[in-house]
């Protein structure tokens, strides 16, 4: 941390020095007014925060720092009562239904810009009201057209997901949303891997109970769902044999024979149907509410056809059913309901390729192989039982401690690590250092509801004033991607085309004075 803050205090003096090279435009007389701004965030971003300030005073607005308790902050931004906030949001779909839309369609959950454009929702609406691939791209290709020159946010960037391993661990690949999958990693000497999680604990090992990528890490070593995705992204069968459109509100899914739970009971439709009820059914988890069911969007219905077949109904057309549907993974509904909720997520039966054993949410989960799998898609070679006979999820929020313990092998996998120590890794021919685009966009969101945010010139001043890639290359390394919108290059739809905008503080200093504002 140390390091970052030296950088940004480099970037600091640079941006000193430019205020001080940046040619002025000639006095507006009394019908400017000075812009002052304060630049809310969390801590963990307040470095960040401070070089935007400094590149906001280069230009002539007087801009100031709070930090905050995200809690706090995001009440006075619901409460429409905060100027500009650094934030971010993450993807849970690879496709922009979960992340342009409620961060940016007209009033919806997670809009904290105030941002409202007819012509953006519409193009929305329809990336999402049809199933052809081509229609939905040029719909968002269309969104982000729109977008870009309305500027509601500061435009900032994704960060690669970065995570480390020892140089024996065989056919490991980090995926793009962080969550890491053991079946196919191997050692060269050995039977058990140890995972250190960049997390200081769990909310449940209950598939249908949590939100966070921590917990679905360790649970998706031991459920499986109807279907699963590719590191880089793609839909491919897990526990379902086939599937099919009946219409574009009803799909027909065909289940494998001689999938078994850990406990060696033999998973049917009742399973899945049951699975699905407990996330979308209001109360149905002894009368609390899956915090998961936002996530199947407009799924009404998940109806037994026959012991191996289950129908799938839609209240509206919901083109990414198949990205949902990852989010949901097969509990075995007998033992569940004679254990209970609370008892199951203390004791989980799964089907996935490993069982498991015992642990601790703050400490460590230790899972053994499954040797009854299935085998898992087939899409995913090697399809078999897991090449480890033990896997151990440790919790090591610190990232030092993570990266000590990885160079003493104490642990064999590290999630999450920070860029400053990626580079020095890297260089360790004891290790290997492998990234993934990432599915999560940070940013700066404007309230476009009131002054002085509420005139677009005033955004695309200060999206002009700010030089991203002077910040990240200072804090990140090189570990991010600049974004030209609020859409992802990991996500569908994405326009490579257009590009961030530029760092032009003469620019900026122009719109300013257009929009009235004049220098200190």
């Amino acid at each position: 941390m140390q390091m970052r803050y030296r950088w940004v205090t480099a970037i600091s003096i640079c941006v000193l020095l430019l205020c001080m090279a940046i040619p002025r435009p000639a006095a507006g007389g009394d019908s400017t007014k000075a812009l002052s701004v304060i630049v809310d965030t969390i801590a963990d971003r307040s470095d960040e925060a401070q070089a935007i300030a400094e590149y906001l005073r280069a230009v002539g607005v007087s801009a100031e720092v709070r930090v905050w308790e995200w809690s706090a902050l995001k009440e006075r931004i619901l409460a429409g009562e905060r100027q500009m906030y650094l934030t971010d949001w993450g993807s849970a779909y690879f496709d922009p239904f979960d992340l342009a839309v409620p961060k940016l369609k007209t009033g919806d959950r997670g809009n904290y810009s105030f941002y409202s454009n007819p012509r953006f929702d519409a193009a929305l609406d329809t990336a999402l009201a049809v199933r052809d691939h081509e229609a939905r791209r040029r719909a968002y290709f269309e969104a982000q057209k729109i977008l870009r020159p309305d500027a509601p946010w500061v435009f900032g960037y994704s960060l690669r997901e970065t995570e480390a391993a020892r140089a024996d661990v065989l056919d490991w690949q980090p995926s793009m949303d962080s969550r890491m999958n053991l079946h196919d990693v191997g050692l060269k000497r050995g039977d058990t891997i140890v995972v250190g999680m960049a997390a200081d604990g769990m909310l449940t090992l209950d598939p249908a109970a949590y939100r966070d990528r921590a917990t679905e890490t360790v649970i998706r070593n031991m459920f499986d769902g109807l279907v699963t995705r590719t590191v880089d992204g793609r839909i491919v069968p897990e526990i379902a044999e086939s599937w099919s459109a009946v219409s574009d509100t009803e799909y027909i899914f065909r289940i494998r024979r001689g999938v078994k739970f850990h406990n060696g009971d033999a998973l049917t439709a009742d399973d899945v149907v049951f699975s699905f009820d407990r996330v979308i059914r209001d109360g149905a988890m002894g009368g609390r509410t899956s915090p998961r069911k936002g996530l199947l969007g407009p799924l009404a219905a998940v109806e037994k056809v026959d012991s191996h077949t289950i129908k799938v109904r839609l209240s509206s057309p919901f083109p990414v059913l198949l990205q949902a549907m990852v989010h949901v993974q097969i509990v075995p509904r007998d033992y569940l309901m004679r254990v209970g909720d609370d008892a199951f997520a203390r004791k989980p039966v799964g089907c996935g390729p490993f069982r498991f054993v015992e642990g601790r949410l703050d400490d460590k989960v230790v899972m053994e192989r499954f040797d009854g799998y299935y085998g898992g898609s087939p899409d995913l070679p090697p399809v078999g039982s897991a090449r480890v006979t033990r896997a151990i999820f440790r919790m090591m929020p610190d990232p030092t401690v993570r990266v000590a313990a990885l160079k003493t092998g104490e642990v064999h996998i590290i999630q999450t690590v920070p860029a400053h120590l990626a580079s020095s890794l890297a260089r360790d021919r004891n290790l290997q250092v492998k990234s993934a685009e990432g599915t999560r966009v940070y940013c700066i969101e404007m309230n476009c509801a009131r002054p002085p945010f509420d005139d677009v010139r005033v955004r695309v001043a200060v999206n002009h004033a700010i030089d991203w890639d002077a910040i990240l290359t200072a804090i990140y390394l090189g570990s991010a991607t600049r974004l030209a919108t609020a859409f992802l290059p990991s996500g569908f739809g994405y326009d490579a085309e257009l590009a961030p905008y530029s760092y032009d503080p003469n620019k900026a200093r122009a719109l300013l004075a257009e929009a009235g504002y004049g220098g200190r």
